[in-house]
């Protein structure tokens, strides 16, 4: 295949960078696009209106791709070089599971940091306007500060929709604590989550991250909890100079990565069936409990209901072998029964 692929996205979109480190990563050519004014204007017969926002080289110029999940697995039917899925099934799956972790449950870490006050370590301001210059450019201060505030005001009302409410505060910013410890602990034993190359859970996890490295807040706990953490979001940024291998299908998962099937099976897939029960009942509000008695109370999303059943239509394509193995794997977590159904 002949030509570049094209991506339109946003610095301060966890989505959009990281579909460009698994570009990176997979030595595909593209070309990056900042999601300007003219840029939003020139696409927005796109629906629906997120980002990234990615054209393939050998199809029509009006057609475009988004939502970085589906996409991944679109570019994984399309090159065989350098897969980001790993060859054994089971290990496969757990890299969904974990990707869809990253993704989901990473963006209620993320909203929160990005915009926490002054009086819990955050600058908003800050924030607004390291996020908006990229896409701004040359511009005078008066009109930054203008941008900024309406990207902050467009961003606000997307708090309950994430489930940033402050009955939910607790839990987001102990489990923030957590994942970055536990990824502390794949990188005491390992270059990524299984093994020496990057598969699509460590992608999942980077694009969070990475937003999660810019908030004043989220990255004093970072540096506090990790002195890892940091080096690696730039070593997987751009990541196309990695070698690697896969670890051996018979291996023991890492300490880390156990620790991260646990929190899932903990708190991430219960959220999701709470979710599915939720959208399936008609329900306006679901509410978990978890880790020891810590709340999460929110209004249901249905694309995470759709979340769940994804994994579990995965689970169940899998050989019964690679079933039971899957189920191995998460001994001593929860996550099983949340997805065997």
């Amino acid at each position: 295949m002949t030509g570049r692929y094209q991506v339109i996205g946003s610095l301060s979109s966890p989505f959009s960078v990281k579909m460009r480190a698994i570009m990176r990563y997979r030595r595909l050519p593209h070309d990056w696009i900042l999601n300007t004014r003219e840029v939003q204007e020139r696409t927005k017969h796109i629906k629906p209106p997120i980002i990234p926002k990615v054209h393939f080289p050998d199809e029509p110029a009006d057609v475009w791709h988004v939502d970085s999940s589906p996409m991944a697995y679109l570019l994984e039917e399309r090159h065989s070089e350098r897969s980001i899925l790993p060859d054994d099934p089971a290990h496969a799956f757990l890299a969904h599971l974990l990707e869809d972790f990253g993704d989901e449950w990473g963006t209620k870490m993320m909203f929160h940091y990005r915009w926490v006050g002054e009086d819990k370590g955050g600058d908003t301001d800050y924030v607004a306007h390291l996020m908006l210059y990229p896409g701004t450019g040359p511009s005078s201060d008066e009109a930054l500060r203008e941008a900024a505030q309406k990207f902050r005001d467009w961003q606000v009302p997307l708090w309950p929709v994430a489930g940033i409410e402050p009955q939910n505060v607790p839990l987001i910013e102990s489990m923030f604590g957590r994942i970055v410890s536990a990824w502390d602990l794949v990188l005491r034993d390992q270059n990524f989550l299984f093994g020496s190359r990057p598969s699509l859970g460590d992608f999942g996890f980077y694009g969070q991250l990475y937003q999660c490295f810019w908030n004043p807040a989220s990255f004093k706990v970072m540096i506090q909890q990790s002195r890892r953490m940091v080096p690696w979001l730039t070593i997987i940024d751009d990541a196309s100079g990695v070698e690697g291998s896969w670890i051996a299908p018979d291996a023991p998962l890492c300490d880390g990565v156990r620790e991260l099937l646990w929190l899932a099976g903990e708190v991430y897939l219960p959220y999701l069936d709470a979710t599915l029960r939720a959208v399936e009942a008609g329900e306006e509000r679901l509410q978990i409990q978890v880790l020891g008695g810590m709340i999460h109370s929110q209004k249901p999303m249905k694309y995470h209901a759709r979340c769940l059943q994804v994994m579990r239509e995965k689970l169940a394509a899998l050989s019964e072998a690679d079933r039971q193995k899957v189920r191995r794997l998460l001994d001593g977590s929860d996550a099983w029964r949340y997805l065997a159904v």
